[in-house]
């Protein structure tokens, strides 16, 4: 059995994250104050349908504090064979005849329970008819029934529906909440728990709980076996998708329209998912903005980049084919990015410096080599890290990607990278990375630069920020 069917709450006390809908049903409950039509709204994996069920269970519960979770009713609500708990699948029930049967049923009274349960998941597809004819029921009700509609699309549903119900937003977790739930889960499985693992897994579910129990399920084989690191957790969760992302956004900054609209297309025969590529590429390109405006950098065409990216997520929902949101918003990306980029400008055949190198004024380059430097005195501006970490990327974009992410610091005479986790550090200070920075280093500031690598928790400044927008996507 799945884990987050497994472990899915038995009763109010065991829900993660929704305090604030689980005291305000509970209240209502012991004031005997049930409404006859809830709407649920929020994101995916949140425990809409796991408060609407608990919810059936409190009003037909046997016990005196409902819902108990042990009597009779509860374990066949858990079941799903309680017959006055009725579920329905509006995404493939979602015409006016549906709606008409149900509207004949609900005049039975119930058969076993105190009050017949209608869960409707995804309401926002019902059909304009089937909204139409579901009114009437609304507006009259029999007294024992109740209505619990779940969507996570709540702009969908007509005004004349949304006014009729109670409504409660469902949130997404925060990485504490989501990481302290799946740490639960584990200590109950008997698994030992890596913490880095722990991280990836709650950063990359993007708070949804059931997202984070289906990444731990799919990762529990290869915990239990044996030690698995954070780099095969990423293969597995298939996470490590950095490279592609920021092979994407190097295109689209080349304006190199037929090589973007082919890379999507590659994509597409992998069964790239692109409405979280392209939500991927929302989060990677808001982080450098965000860089860009601490920098004081023109950012215009990253703003519209962002914007268009934006757009794309959103038509991708509804789009019948699955790439060209993307392949629209890439072509309008390419063909405004002329001089507008604050960083990464074209490389001719000669490998010449980015735009953004070229623009640096305020750097001086002392002709020679003085070579390696005993001072503790380094002269590195945001425009000198900046201006390493564009070069660096220029020939290396996930390299470029990782020194972006890290803070820097000047100490004993050498620039010292502190970033989050072992397996970034090991990546920065390979041999031929290494050499690749120091080099780039030495001739953004003229002289020759020793580096050194930390693992720490990043807890400031925009690195932190960066860090975990593409730890968020990716995986690291």
């Amino acid at each position: 059995m799945a884990l987050y069917r497994k472990y899915r709450p038995k009763v109010f006390s065991e829900v993660v994250g929704q305090d604030h809908v689980v005291s305000t049903l509970e209240k209502a409950l012991k004031a005997g104050r049930i409404a006859h039509a809830y709407l649920f709204c929020g994101p995916r994996g949140v425990g809409k349908t796991t408060v609407a069920r608990l919810l059936a269970k409190a009003v037909n519960c046997l016990d005196k504090n409902p819902p108990c979770g042990k009597c009779k009713n509860c374990e066949d609500i858990a079941l799903g064979r309680f017959i006055d708990l009725i579920e329905i699948d509006a995404a493939s029930n979602r015409g006016i005849d549906e709606i008409r049967d149900l509207r004949e049923k609900i005049k039975f009274a119930p058969s076993v329970g105190r009050k017949k349960v209608y869960i409707i998941d995804e309401v926002h597809m019902l059909t304009r008819e089937a909204f139409n004819a579901l009114l009437k029921t609304l507006e009259e009700p029999p007294a024992h029934s109740i209505f619990v509609f779940a969507t996570t699309e709540v702009n969908k549903l007509p005004e004349t529906v949304i006014s009729r119900c109670q409504r409660f937003d469902f949130r997404l977790g925060d990485e504490a909440l989501v990481s302290n739930n799946i740490k639960k889960i584990a200590n109950s499985e008997g698994i030992k728990l890596d913490e880095e693992i722990l991280s990836l897994v709650a950063k990359s579910s993007g708070g949804s709980y059931r997202d984070s129990l289906s990444m731990f399920d799919q990762l529990l084989p290869h915990l239990s076996s044996g030690k698995t690191d954070l780099k095969q957790a990423s293969k597995i969760l298939n996470l490590s998708g950095l490279d592609e992302a920021l092979h994407f956004v190097g295109l689209l900054k080349s304006a190199d329209i037929p090589a973007v609209i082919g890379y999507i297309d590659e994509l597409s025969m992998k069964g790239t998912d692109f409405e979280q590529f392209t939500g991927a590429l929302v989060r990677l390109f808001r982080a450098e903005l965000i860089e860009a405006v601490i920098s004081g950098l023109e950012c215009s065409w990253l703003r519209f980049a962002l914007e268009r990216l934006i757009e794309a997520v959103s038509r991708s929902k509804v789009s019948p084919i699955g790439s060209l949101p993307l392949e629209l918003a890439a072509i309008d990306i390419c063909q405004n990015s002329s001089n507008n980029q604050p960083k990464a400008g074209r490389s001719d055949e000669g490998g010449a410096q980015s735009e953004a190198l070229r623009e640096l004024d305020s750097i001086k380059k002392p002709a020679g080599n003085p070579g390696p430097i005993a001072s503790p005195q380094i002269a590195l501006s945001p425009e000198g890290r900046l201006a390493i970490v564009e070069a660096v990327r220029s020939k290396n974009k996930p390299l470029g990607a990782l020194l972006a992410a890290a803070a820097w610091r000047v100490e004993e005479g050498k620039i010292v990278l502190t970033v989050e986790y072992k397996l970034y550090q090991n990546k920065i200070m390979s041999k031929d990375n290494l050499k690749l920075v120091s080099e780039e280093a030495e001739k953004v500031l003229g002289k020759t630069v020793l580096f050194g690598c930390v693992v720490e928790k990043v807890s400031e400044g925009l690195s932190a920020d960066m860090v975990g927008e593409i730890e968020d996507v990716f995986g690291g």
